[in-house]
């Protein structure tokens, strides 16, 4: 039933080949084929990427979240398939164990028919369903939306039953939480202990129906400690070498990741979701907590309020997270950002909608346990009839409001290639290194960041080993053959009558060992672009240089499996022994009729989906020419034969120390050489006078270089009315120009010739 109702949710990654291009999924392919070629070479837990940044190397895997990786990993290596296919496969597979994992913790306290309601409430929320996975194409926070509740769900069993199978399977849950993602895992770790802490203020705190056994009661922590331990291989050295890698790219004041700039509205988050236009390069994001989970969960926390629910000791927890987390995404929550260690490394205050939606979700579930309770005394004899048709028409009324957001614009059927080669042309381009935008993980040791050497690169063409050794420092009369024993060790064959240093084309990282003829020497730094060096003696011998484990490193493998064995052991323990004899949690009756009609209305809608509404077109927009639909204000503005303002959204009216959002829509006329900067001016009525503007080194973050013809670009600002300004009419233009030669591009009339350099938008009253 679970997977019927995922089914609308999965369509876009099932009904077509390829993946999209241009968003964070790009980037998780490629660091899936590496994981591939590496593992297939040997290293079976790779902390070092060989071929990425331009062949110098990368610790992408030392700091990056591995599970989805491994996930995917068995799929990839399938010979009928590929790295593509195998991560479209991890997005499927999140997206059904997300409500798998969140029906099953629902059903167990509220019953079947508030388990369907909850998956449904959890899958299609705008985050889940159309942010995370299409939006943005992030993996592996889309994965930890399904390892949070399989964990809840997991946890919840072992506090009912306290025997081994649910034990174990809380352990390795909690571990997956933290193996996902690095950020949302501190997020949902934090939750998972708040409402461990609750449970045992529910047991102490005095009941008339009794409290949980004690003994059950502490294996939860227990469960918390293992699963962290478990998963140490991979957090430890993250928190122990962050010091190794340069991390200040994610956080700053004023950057693009400054928590500050991210902060939703009111009714930012309670939006409905709209159309998407297919004629956009880009679609906007959907940070909206989704209307059908809000009215839901609204549904729920009344009823809990007024204690109309069964378990209402445990939905209260999920309201107040609820609460809790919606607060932390509004501005007023600034406070708490700037002083709660770590929280700033989130980046995004909008990250919180996944976790706020899954505390909905349960809410959701509740209400409609609360309502299908009160129908039987309400309407005897005909209550229990209901029993099926009302969650068959809330997950329908649910997904339905959700059918805007599976209408994704066609992606190319064909990803093209993920091999060594592919890797460096995009490097090469400039969009990233590394896989990552922002050379996050970039070795602290570098000072001045390498340009490509084509002694390396001419390997990625002929698909050879790389050339690791910087050949033109070697003396002429030392002779140095060998190469690449396997991706993280290269031995070369050394005969020299003279001393001299060693010079590879590989960043210093912890991890990487020189040894002459099996003895461990010591390297030394190669600035300013930090490269290892080898200071090498006189004489005939072999060098090896190879990536293995740091201390720290080996310490945490010992804890990972010092950890696993004692939940192993444990869990067979209570498997012989299970705490409370004759405890278990309370068996579910299997589905009867009452599941026919919301089995029919799952399947009948997804039918609906792809015989009738995808084809028909009806659920997205469809911008041609030069109009962009979406823009609430259409014109059509000629910069210079290159680009056209075709729309905009803007507010007439504002007040001094306000923000006003302004949305641009451009679209190139002819395939751009230039990289043009855009401007947002507040201007005083002469036209001349400077008071706010918003000035963006790319639209829309987009580089117009990059621009196609056939589709227009959202370009987004905030300007800031500057407090004190007095009322009256300005004016507020935008244009176009190039930052590094100071020239804009000119506004032409319908006769190609120019008059201005800016266009005036409108005016706007300052009230």
């Amino acid at each position: 039933m679970v997977v019927a109702i995922c089914l609308v949710a999965i369509w876009p990654f099932v009904s077509r080949p390829g993946m999209p291009l241009e968003t964070d999924a790009e980037l998780h392919i490629f660091r899936l084929a590496e994981l591939s070629r590496l593992v297939q070479g040997g290293a079976f837990y790779p902390r070092w990427s060989p071929n990425f940044y331009y062949g110098y190397g990368y610790p992408i895997y030392n700091y990056y979240a591995p599970l989805t990786y491994y996930v995917g990993l068995p799929v990839a290596l399938l010979p009928f398939s590929d790295p593509v296919v195998a991560v479209k496969f991890v997005f499927v597979l999140g997206l059904l164990l997300a409500g798998l994992g969140m029906y099953g913790f629902v059903r167990d306290s509220w019953g079947r028919p508030a388990g369907y309601v909850a998956a449904a409430a959890y899958v299609y929320a705008p985050y889940i369903l159309y942010v995370d996975p299409h939006a943005r194409g992030d993996l592996a926070e889309a994965f930890s939306f399904a390892m949070f509740p399989l964990a809840l769900w997991a946890l919840h069993r072992t506090w009912q039953s306290g025997r081994g199978g649910p034990w174990l399977a809380a352990v390795l849950a909690v571990a997956a939480v933290i193996l996902t993602h690095n950020l949302m895992a501190m997020v949902f770790f934090a939750m998972l202990v708040g409402w461990v802490a609750w449970q045992f203020m529910l047991h102490y705190w005095p009941r008339p129906e009794g409290r949980t056994p004690a003994g059950r009661l502490w294996l939860l922590p227990l469960a918390l400690l293992l699963g962290v331990g478990t998963a140490a291989f991979f957090w430890l050295p993250v928190a122990l070498e962050q010091n190794a890698v340069n991390l200040s790219s994610l956080i700053g004041d004023g950057s693009h990741f400054d928590f500050r700039n991210h902060f939703l509205t009111i009714g930012q988050l309670l939006d409905a979701p709209q159309r998407l236009d297919w004629g956009a390069t880009e679609q906007a994001f959907v940070l909206s907590l989704g209307l059908a989970q809000w009215l839901l969960g609204g549904l729920g926390a009344v009823l809990v309020l007024a204690g109309r629910v069964r378990q209402r000791g445990q939905a209260l927890f999920f309201l107040l997270a609820a609460l809790l987390l919606i607060f932390l995404m509004s501005a007023p929550a600034a406070f708490l950002w700037e002083r709660v260690p770590l929280l700033p490394y989130l980046q995004f205050p909008w990250r919180l909608l996944g976790p706020a939606v899954a505390m909905l979700a349960v809410l959701a579930g509740v209400g409609v346990s609360g309502v299908l309770d009160w129908l039987p005394r309400r309407f005897p004899g005909r209550g229990e009839r209901w029993a099926g048709w009302v969650p068959a028409g809330v997950v329908g009324f649910t997904m339905l409001l959700a059918l805007p957001l599976t209408q994704m614009p066609p992606w190319p059927a064909e990803f093209g290639g993920t091999g060594r080669k592919e890797v460096v042309d995009i490097e090469l381009t400039g969009r990233w290194l590394g896989t990552t935008a922002t050379a996050d993980f970039v070795p602290a040791t570098v000072e001045v960041l390498p340009l490509p050497n084509n002694a390396v690169l001419w390997n990625f063409w002929t698909n050879e080993p790389l050339e690791r050794l910087n050949r033109a420092t070697i003396p002429r009369v030392a002779t140095v053959t060998g190469g690449e024993v396997s991706p993280l060790h290269f031995r070369y064959q050394v005969d020299t009558p003279k001393a001299f240093p060693l010079r590879f084309f590989v960043f210093d990282f912890p991890g990487w060992q020189a040894r002459i003829d099996g003895q461990v020497v010591p390297k030394e730094l190669g600035l300013p672009e930090g490269f290892i060096v080898v200071p090498l003696p006189a004489g005939r011998y072999t060098v090896d240089l190879e990536f293995v484990n740091t201390p720290v490193r080996s310490a945490a493998w010992l804890i990972a499996g010092l950890s696993l064995v004692v939940a192993v052991a444990a869990a067979w323990w209570l498997r012989r022994r299970p705490l409370v004899a004759g405890s278990g949690a309370e068996p579910v009756p299997p589905p009867g009729r009452e599941t026919r009609p919301l089995l029919a209305m799952s399947l009948g809608l997804a039918l609906l989906l792809a015989v009738a509404l995808e084809p028909l077109g009806w659920l997205h927009l469809s911008s041609s020419g030069y109009t962009a639909l979406p823009a609430t204000e259409q014109v059509y503005a000629d910069f210079g034969g290159q680009i056209a303002l075709i729309g905009y959204d803007a507010p007439a009216e504002a007040r001094p120390g306000e923000t006003i959002p302004i949305t641009l829509y451009w679209q190139a006329q002819q395939p751009l050489q230039i990289n043009y900067q855009v401007f947002v001016h507040l201007l005083l009525p002469d036209g001349r006078t400077l008071v706010a503007q918003s000035d963006k080194l790319n639209p829309a973050g987009f580089p117009t270089r990059r621009w196609p013809t056939d589709k227009y670009v959202r370009d987004e600002h905030e300007l800031t009315i500057p407090a004190g300004t007095p009322p009256g009419t300005y004016l507020l233009t935008t244009g176009l120009w190039v930052q590094t030669e100071g020239w804009r591009l000119p506004l032409l009339d319908a006769n190609g010739q120019q008059i201005g350099d800016n266009y005036q938008l409108r005016e706007l009253t300052i009230r």
